[in-house]
C-alpha cells in the first residue's frame, strides 16, 4: 500500500538524506498524544491538517504491517507510524502530477 507524507520543501530534503524521525504532538479534536510520523492514503495540504504541503513523500509497505497504527475517522485513512517502521521502506518524492492523479477526495 502506497502512504503519503506532505512536508515543507526543508523538511523533505532532511528526511530523503537522514530518514523519518518520531515527533510527539497532540493529534484531532481531543487531546490524544501521539508518537511517529503521520502518514495517510492520499497526499493532504494544509486544509487537511498538514503542516505544509510543499513537497508530498512516498512509502510503500503492506497494509497487514501498519494495521495497528491505524487512526479512526475522516474522509481519508491515516497512520501513525513508528519512524524504524516508516524508514524501513524506500522513501520516494512524488513529482506534481503524481501528487494530483493520487488524490482520492
Amino acid at each position: 500500500m502506497t502512504l503519503y507524507h506532505a512536508t515543507s520543501a526543508r523538511a523533505a530534503v532532511a528526511i530523503l538524506r537522514d530518514g523519518f524521525r518520531d515527533a510527539r504532538g497532540s493529534y484531532g479534536f481531543a487531546t490524544i498524544e501521539l508518537e511517529g510520523v503521520f502518514f495517510s492514503d492520499s497526499p493532504l495540504d494544509e486544509n487537511e491538517g498538514a503542516a505544509s504541503s510543499e513537497v508530498v513523500l512516498a512509502i510503500d509497505l503492506d497494509e497487514t504491517v501498519i494495521g495497528d497504527y491505524e487512526l479512526v475517522g475522516g474522509a481519508y485513512r491515516e497512520w501513525c507510524l513508528p519512524s524504524r517502521l516508516a524508514n524501513a521502506s524506500t522513501v520516494r518524492r512524488l513529482p506534481e502530477d503524481e501528487v494530483d492523479a493520487a488524490q482520492t477526495f
